[in-house]
């Protein structure tokens, strides 16, 4: 089938479902179908702890690149993420999900909302990271921290900024140096005259700070109203003083050699850091870009800008202000020394959404790029070609700040959950292992007590929890998770069947 008819269908299947401008931008919105593919029950009988969102994938995993795919369901798709979820017990946090949309893993966050869940390294070793704390709408930033988990899901090190700020939820890097580069946000008083405010504003000051992860050390700060100037701003100030000016806005930063690649939403342009002065060496796009931007290769409201070993340069297109109706992920080629700025590559989803706020473009292996639609609910593997290889959605009114799809191989502390009913003739055996990614197998055994158990059938995982009903009446259950090579991974306590 070809990309334009993968498109149709899409189209098709999604126009009684979703509006193509933002919900915010609509008035209510609009009811989602609910899941054809992935679907959960409203209830985990072995975890009924955990209610993770309702996923529809559109079009079903077919030459993606392998791994999970990481999201951080908050409350509503709208950036609103301190709302409740429309349909209760839906919990916000952080979650891995497999390509049928079933979760693998799902974290329920402890403390707010989360935001920006992502493979990393740290001490040489693969780990799982997240920002965890409570948001600011408007405008729409973070009071938080930064959140380190071992392949035990257990928290080994969380990062915090220095000088009395809390981290903002947009960004958290581990560098191969063992530094964390965050973002956090400082409240300042401004005459905002010369830009049509008041004499007294409340401006918003972004701040890149370097920590030592280990030490807590600050090593660097960047302090943008010391570099970048209100008048580069395309966000309106208020008129009430009170109100937040979020003149810059900044939500991404990525190491560029001896310096620092960062975005700055609200003057639509990225800025190049020198790393020992802090200087701005150059401005791409915005108001006083130093590039030349081709054709179309203009961005607005940008997220998630990354600089790659080739050079080019990644980042989730918001648009509309660049005169764009449409969202994308795109990559540029930056010609530093003829300072020109060329588009290479363009994606749009299916539906030609237009994101309000947040999302990313994650390049991957084979020319693949992997977008989430940050304030749109849904999620996109595209190929070399822009061939949608992968497409769906949150069926509620929800969003992730960022979708990316990793390889992580998690290994769970606890032991699996099982629950045994009885019916007629059959006693049915639940069993899931939240976050254990490597059981491809459930053997259950069954017996007159807890010291007389024997195997009595295998079945193959399906999705997160997985029903086998053995022939019979069985006082006693339990389930071992094996592995592809029929290796035990795990072995769960013995239930009374009830």
């Amino acid at each position: 089938m070809s990309t334009t008819e993968l498109g149709r269908r899409s189209v098709l299947r999604m126009l009684a479902a979703a509006p193509l401008v933002p919900a915010a931008l609509s008035g209510a919105a609009q009811a989602a179908p609910r899941p054809s593919v992935g679907a959960l029950g409203a209830d985990l009988v072995t975890r009924p702890d955990l209610h993770p969102p309702l996923m529809e994938i559109i079009t079903p995993a077919a030459g993606t690149e392998p791994g999970q795919v990481l999201l951080t369901p908050t409350g509503a798709s709208t950036m609103d993420v301190n709302a409740p979820a429309p349909r209760a017990p839906i919990q916000p946090g952080a979650m891995l999900m497999d390509d049928t949309g079933q979760p693998v893993w799902f974290g329920p966050s402890s403390e707010g909302v989360n935001f920006d869940l992502k493979v990393q390294q740290y001490q040489g070793k693969p780990v799982l990271t997240f920002w965890e704390g409570k948001v600011v709408v408007p405008p729409g930033f973070g009071h938080g921290k930064f959140v380190i988990m071992d392949e035990a899901y257990a928290r080994i090190a969380e990062v915090v900024p220095a000088n009395d700020l809390t981290g903002d939820l947009h960004e958290f890097v581990i560098t191969p140096q063992g530094t964390a580069l965050i973002l956090a946000y400082r409240e300042v008083r401004l005459d905002t005259t010369p830009v049509g405010g008041q004499p007294n504003s409340k401006v918003l000051e972004g701040v890149v700070q370097e920590i030592d992860i280990a030490s807590g050390e600050l090593i660097f700060e960047w302090n943008s109203l010391e570099h970048v100037g209100l008048d580069e701003s395309f966000y309106p100030v208020p008129k009430d003083p009170e109100a937040f000016h979020d003149y810059i806005h900044l939500n991404a930063i990525c190491e560029d050699g001896d310096a620092l690649l960062i975005s700055a939403r609200c003057t639509h342009a990225i800025y190049r850091i020198d790393r020992a002065s802090g200087e701005v060496k150059w401005r791409l796009c915005g108001r006083k870009s130093d590039f030349a931007m081709s054709e179309d290769a203009g961005f607005a409201w940008q997220h998630d800008v990354r600089r790659h070993s080739d050079g080019t340069i990644s980042l989730f297109d918001n648009a509309d202000a660049a005169g764009r109706a449409k969202s994308r992920g795109m990559t540029l080629n930056v010609d530093e020394a003829a300072r020109t700025a060329t588009l290479l590559r363009s994606a749009e989803s299916p539906e030609g959404l237009l994101a309000p706020n947040q999302g990313n473009a994650q390049l991957l292996a084979n020319g693949h790029m992997f977008v989430g639609w940050g304030g749109q609910p849904y999620f996109t593997e595209f190929g070399p070609n822009n061939e949608v290889l992968f497409h769906g959605r949150f069926t509620e009114t929800m969003a992730s700040y960022r979708a990316h799809r990793a390889q992580w191989v998690g290994k769970p502390a606890d032991s699996p959950a099982v629950v045994g009913k009885p019916g007629d003739g059959i006693t049915s055996v639940y069993t899931s292992w939240n976050g254990a990614t490597e059981v491809t197998t459930w053997r259950a055994l069954a017996g007159p007590d807890d010291q007389n158990l024997t195997a009595v059938a295998d079945a193959e995982k399906t999705g997160f929890e997985t029903k086998i009903d053995i022939q019979g009446a069985h006082p006693v259950v339990a389930v071992e998770a094996l592995d592809a090579s029929g290796n035990v991974l795990g072995r769960s306590p013995a239930v009374a069947v009830a």
